[in-house]
């Protein structure tokens, strides 16, 4: 029945996916402050990022198991590019923490005397934030579009990965637009190769620790300046 609609209708689902994170995207600039727990738990980015994304995937009929969230896959070469990746963040983000007056468009969110306030009001906010960011374009916008074009349009694997590639990277680049430059710039970097792991390994695990370890790191940075 899918595959029969699906040959009837092709790019309706891949059309319906991208519908659906604008909604969610636009959306939460206008409202994702709406909902907030304590003071830094956003609860609304956490509502719009998970449930109208599932919501969309059962209307769809996505399978759960081609949304990447299985154990990566990791062979030897790809181990290599990881580790050496690694090493390429910890310098680059090194880096930032010598910019001038990065840090201070931040400190009237996560500002004030003590630390552990600080570590406390950016870990919720993390909390609320980067793991729906990650559900949104690394499991339903990049493995989705990657599931509908290749399982169900008949598009070609290569294309469908690039495709879905450079979907996710217009949509984590221009949310950016709003933030410093620094992180626009950063993202226009890293949004491609998140998503190229995730595609590599199969897995949006890597790329969501990734995503964090860089957390870690902004927030490390911002305690002990």
């Amino acid at each position: 029945m899918t595959a029969g609609v699906a040959t009837q209708s092709p790019g309706r689902a891949f059309l319906a996916l991208i519908g659906t994170a604008l909604v969610v995207q636009m959306t939460g600039s206008y409202l994702g402050h709406s909902l907030v727990i304590g003071g830094s738990f956003y609860l609304s980015w956490c509502i719009l990022r998970f449930v109208f994304p599932l919501a969309a995937i059962l209307l769809l009929r996505i399978p759960f198991s081609e949304l990447g969230l299985g154990p990566p896959r990791i062979d030897r070469r790809t181990g290599i590019l990881l580790l050496a990746g690694l090493v390429v963040l910890v310098a680059a983000f090194a880096g930032i923490y010598f910019i001038q007056g990065y840090f201070d468009q931040y400190a009237h969110s996560f500002g004030g005397a003590d630390p552990l306030a600080r570590l406390s009001r950016f870990s919720l906010f993390t909390a609320s934030t980067l793991p729906g960011w990650e559900f949104l374009h690394r499991s339903f916008l990049l493995m989705g579009i990657l599931y509908v074009l290749k399982k169900r349009d008949g598009v070609p694997a290569g294309t469908a990965a690039v495709i879905a590639l450079g979907v996710v990277w217009i949509f984590e680049v221009v949310f950016h637009f709003i933030k410093p430059g620094v992180e626009a710039l950063g993202m226009l970097v890293g949004s491609p190769v998140l998503s190229w792991i995730a595609l590599r390994t199969g897995s949006v695990w890597i790329p969501f620790a990734a995503h964090l370890a860089v957390e870690a790191l902004f927030i490390a940075a911002l305690i002990f300046r």
